[in-house]
């Protein structure tokens, strides 16, 4: 065989050849069928329990499209409930990790310790220090990973809820799947699917599928994963020399509300009993995937500005006049009622959701 001969062209076939295999490697890997084994429902979902000691390091992408209207003073919430999420994540343990968001720009790195948070934005070059962790706050990115988020769908889970899901190979490792039917007829929620590594019991991915829909509307996996502790290095924080350092005991609107908002809400609403150990203006109410969480603050502070009422839909009833926010997966309201504006929003239906609202406007608030 005369290879001088060849055309030129034979080294690009060669070449996009095996690019080609190298491209399709991860579906290749992921398509290899994932072992299964005769762990029970129950026993599966136990394991996810108590899994959130496992140590772990990885990569993981989360999307979201609750398809939210661009609130304004929302910020990241907004985002990560309609967009892809991406993390890496170093773990040691419950109060032990570092979990990168990483943007087009940088990242924005997240470190718990036994004292509290340190977030450091590497485009912004600031460090905000929060000692303590909030009853209610704002969903993080490191909320979005699949161990934290499959937890989260476990711990939710009531009885003959729970049923076996065939095995999936994700990230490498063989998981068992679970999946969990809520039998209340007051959650958005239609279904939640999750698998874990069958000796850990770590989540490696969910799934999260709204009533009326087939496909998911929430899903977290992870691309990469290595059980096993980090580097002692990659889950400590040191301060760069250039940072601007802030110390902030309230670091997002719900937890400033709780902290500094005269009222204080009711220990039941619409039946559903408070779920925060100690009354406050932020409070979350109800069991299982049927929650709802509830502020309360001076209406003065109300976020219903001009443009907040240009971009979200009004509706009239007991309560007065709100700002309806409504997904297939989430559901909320925003009014004001003698001087105090109420934002309510959870995983419930709509009207679960107006007799919250029209219970908070006819029994009102207590102060503290």
């Amino acid at each position: 065989m005369r290879w001088e001969r060849a055309p030129a062209g034979w080294r690009w076939l060669v070449a996009g050849g095996a690019v080609s295999v190298l491209v399709a490697l991860p579906g290749l890997v992921g398509a290899v069928p994932a072992r299964d084994r005769p762990v029970g429902a129950a026993e599966l979902l136990a394991r996810v329990l108590a899994s959130e000691r496992v140590a772990y390091q990885g990569y993981a992408e989360a999307r979201a499209g609750l398809g939210l209207p661009d609130v304004p003073r929302a910020g990241r919430v907004v985002a990560l409930l309609g967009e892809t999420t991406r993390m890496r994540a170093f773990v040691a343990g419950p109060e032990d990790w570092r979990v990168d968001e990483l943007t087009p720009v940088g990242e924005r790195d997240l470190y718990r310790t036994g004292w509290g948070t340190w977030q450091w934005d590497s485009g912004e070059r600031r460090v905000v220090a929060t000692q303590g962790e909030a009853a209610v706050r704002f969903a993080r990115p490191a909320d979005l990973l699949p161990p934290e988020l499959g937890r989260r769908v476990a711990a939710a889970a009531g009885n003959g809820e729970v049923a076996r899901l065939g095995a999936r190979r994700v990230a490498g490792v063989h998981a068992l799947g679970l999946r969990i039917v809520p039998r209340s007829a007051g959650t958005t929620v239609a279904r939640a699917d999750l698998w874990a590594d069958v000796a850990s019991g770590l989540p490696v991915r969910v799934e999260l599928t709204a009533k009326g829909r087939s496909q998911p509307i929430v899903t977290s996996a992870f691309l990469d994963l290595r059980l096993g502790a980090p580097d002692p290095g990659d889950v400590h924080f040191a301060v760069p020399a250039d940072a601007d350092v802030e110390r902030d005991e309230a670091p997002d609107l719900a937890r400033a509300i709780d902290r500094f908002s005269p009222f204080v809400l009711p220990d039941r609403l619409a039946g559903r009993a408070r779920r925060t150990e100690v009354a406050g203006a932020a409070s979350t109410y109800g069991q299982g995937f049927e929650l709802v969480a509830v502020l309360a603050l001076p209406a003065r502070f109300s976020p219903r500005t001009r443009d907040f009422l240009d971009k979200v839909p009004t509706r009239a009833g007991p309560w007065g006049r709100a700002s309806v926010i409504a997904t297939p997966l989430l559901n909320g309201m925003i009014f004001e009622r003698d001087g105090v504006a109420f934002a309510l929003a959870g995983t419930v239906t709509q009207p679960l959701v107006d007799r919250v609202a029209a219970e908070l406007a006819q029994a009102g608030v207590q102060q503290r």
